[in-house]
C-alpha cells in the first residue's frame, strides 16, 4: 500500500481500526454476530442455527441463576491440574532430551506418537481406565498436551548458544546452576509459546473428556443440551466457555509473558536508541 493511499484511508477511517490487534479481533467478532443475526432472523433460520439474542439470553440466565458457576469451576479446576502435570512432564522431558542424545533417541518416537495421537482416543482411553471421575478429564488433557510442550522445550534447548555452555564449563559452574541460568533462561521464549498452546489444548481435551465421562463441567452440560437437541443451550455454554478462555488468555497468560520479557523490550529500545 502506497503512502498516498494510506493517508487517504486515514482521512476516513481511524488508524486504530485496522492496526490494533484487539480492535481487529473485536471487529471480526462483531461481523460474525451481525452475519449470524441476519441469517437467523432475516432469512428465517432461527430454528436451525438459533440466534445471538436467544443465545445471549440463555447465557445470561445461566450466569444469573448460578447454574453456570459450579460447572465452570469444575472445568477450570481440571484444566489447571492437567496443565500443571503437562508443565512438569513437558518441561523436564524437553530439557532432558535436549541435553542428552541417549534420552533424545529413547523418547523422540514416543513424543512423535503423542503429537499425532487423536484427542478422542485419549479421552476414550482415560474414560475406560478411570471411569466417570475428575481424573479422566485431567489425564486426557495432560496426555495430549504435554508432547507439544516437550517438543517446544526440546527445540529451544537445541538452539541454546553452546558458547555459553562451554564458558560455564570453563569456569566450573555447577550443572544445576548452568541448567537454571543458561538453559532455562534461553528456553523461556519457546517454553511460553509451548505452554500457551498446551494450555489451549488442555481446555479442549478436558471439555471433550467431560462430554464422554464426567458428572459435571462445561463438557457435561453441553452433552446434556445435545441430548435434548437444544442448539441454543449448546451455544450458550460454548459462549460462556469461550469467554473464560479469552479472560485467561488475555488477562493472565499474556500479562505474565509480558512481565517476564519486559527486560527484552527494554534492551531492544536501548539498542535502538543507541544506534
Amino acid at each position: 500500500m502506497s503512502t498516498r493511499t494510506s493517508r487517504s484511508i486515514d482521512q476516513f477511517v481511524p488508524k486504530v481500526l485496522y492496526t490494533q490487534n484487539k480492535v481487529i479481533f473485536f471487529e471480526s467478532m462483531l461481523f460474525i454476530v451481525i452475519a449470524w443475526a441476519v441469517l437467523s432472523n432475516v432469512l428465517g433460520l432461527e430454528s436451525s442455527i438459533s440466534s445471538p439474542t436467544l443465545v445471549g439470553e440463555r447465557a445470561y440466565t445461566l450466569v444469573a441463576s448460578g447454574t453456570a458457576t459450579p460447572h465452570m469451576i469444575a472445568t477450570i479446576r481440571r484444566v489447571v491440574l492437567g496443565f500443571v502435570i503437562t508443565t512438569i512432564i513437558g518441561t523436564v522431558l524437553g530439557i532432558v532430551m535436549g541435553m542428552s542424545d541417549f534420552w533424545r533417541h529413547a523418547l523422540q518416537d514416543y513424543i512423535t506418537v503423542g503429537l499425532a495421537l487423536p484427542s478422542l482416543f485419549a479421552a476414550i482411553f482415560a474414560a475406560m481406565w478411570f471411569g466417570v471421575s475428575d481424573t479422566t478429564p485431567i489425564v486426557a488433557g495432560a496426555a495430549i498436551a504435554f508432547p507439544f510442550l516437550t517438543q517446544n522445550v526440546f527445540e529451544g534447548v537445541k538452539n541454546v548458544d553452546y558458547a555459553l555452555l562451554e564458558m560455564s564449563s570453563a569456569f566450573d559452574v555447577s550443572r544445576r546452576r548452568t541448567i537454571w541460568r543458561v538453559i532455562v533462561q534461553s528456553v523461556l521464549p519457546e517454553w511460553f509459546a509451548g505452554a500457551r498452546y498446551s494450555f489451549a489444548i488442555c481446555w479442549k481435551i478436558t471439555t471433550l473428556a467431560e462430554l464422554i465421562a464426567a458428572g459435571s463441567g462445561v463438557g457435561f452440560m453441553i452433552e446434556r443440551q445435545m441430548e435434548i437437541l437444544s442448539l441454543t443451550g449448546v451455544l450458550a455454554w460454548t459462549v460462556l466457555f469461550t469467554g473464560v478462555i479469552l479472560i485467561v488468555e488475555y488477562g493472565i497468560l499474556q500479562q505474565i509473558e509480558k512481565r517476564v520479557f519486559d527486560w527484552r523490550e527494554g534492551t531492544d529500545m536501548g539498542m535502538i536508541g543507541g544506534v
